[in-house]
């Protein structure tokens, strides 16, 4: 047997059970007397049995009311407490995100973002991957992820790319090397030094190959690494230069290397937050958004060097 019974019929019997008046009930929740008797009347039949025993001076619960009113109160209880917390998930306040990163990203523009996002909103849990920038892209499309932090690709009509900040390729060199006398170096001048590079995974790697490309010269690297803080030490060790993107300065310690801005051609990344297409972003992302963009804005508008 199905009692089909709404919201309001139960909002209604515990308020008159609570106040015992049918008159002071109505007027509590703003409903004409009438209104009231023929909304507990029809809750009446729906469960099929009286609810209250009432007469000109005197309302009371029945058995059966009574036992209802307890379904009813904690039925209530539930859905209250339920509804909260929608309020709370489409504030923003609560839910889950996750987010994939390339590792230069990862380690060099989220920290601060990740650091932010959580002071203002504690009641998201937030799981990071970093990981190469094709597999981050692959765990949004396979859902694994809500956001992929990733350089620009716009070759996916099923993603949708928000460029956050353009991320400057610059030189390293050690101190006393030579082209630490120019503000400002070339491509050319760059390709006669022994070149430490990252692995053919890295997407800073094929933008580098094609520079040397652009000079008629080919990337034979004096060694392959796989992170910042290990080209970083060949470079101070004098075993040759070193390209990185301009966000990861803030996180290497440099010691005897310096960087310098590199010219003709500038190379650049876009660094973009990919989503999918045609959704509507969650809440939580959509805070996560806001705070990339607001971080964006604050670190990358200056030019390098």
């Amino acid at each position: 047997m199905t009692i089909n019974v709404t919201v309001r019929q139960l909002e209604i019997l515990v308020t008159v059970a609570r106040m015992l008046s049918f008159s002071e009930a109505a007027k509590a929740i703003h409903l004409s007397q009438p209104a009231l008797s023929s909304a507990v009347r029809k809750l009446e039949e729906a469960v099929g049995a009286r609810v209250f025993d009432r007469n000109t001076r005197n309302v009371s619960l029945t058995p059966a009311g009574a036992e209802l009113l307890a379904v009813a109160e904690d039925l209530l209880r539930r859905l209250e407490s339920g509804l909260a917390g929608v309020r709370d998930y489409l504030g923003g306040t609560r839910g889950q995100l996750t987010v994939a990163a390339s590792p230069s990203i990862a380690a060099g523009f989220l920290p601060d973002v990740v650091a932010s996002f959580q002071r203002t909103h504690p009641g998201i849990a937030l799981q990071l991957h970093d990981t190469l920038s094709d597999v981050a892209i692959d765990m949004l499309r396979s859902r694994k992820a809500d956001l992929a932090l990733a350089p620009e690709k716009r070759d996916d009509p099923t993603l949708a790319h928000r460029t956050l900040f353009h991320d400057d390729l610059v030189l390293l060199c050690r101190t006393d090397h030579p082209l630490t006398r120019l503000r400002r170096v070339t491509w050319r001048q760059i390709v006669p030094f022994a070149h430490i590079a990252f692995r053919r995974t890295s997407s800073v790697r094929h933008l580098v190959e094609a520079a040397y490309a652009r000079e008629n010269a080919v990337l034979r690297p004096a060694f392959e690494v796989e992170y910042p803080h290990t080209m970083v030490g060949l470079v101070a060790n004098g075993l040759g230069v070193g390209v990185l993107p301009y966000s990861l300065m803030r996180q290497v310690k440099l010691g005897p290397v310096v960087h310098r801005r590199i010219t003709a051609p500038e190379i650049r990344r876009d660094i973009c937050l990919v989503a999918r297409a045609g959704e509507s972003p969650s809440p939580a992302s959509d805070a996560f958004t806001q705070t990339c963009i607001r971080h964006a804005q604050k670190y990358f508008t200056a030019s390098v060097g």
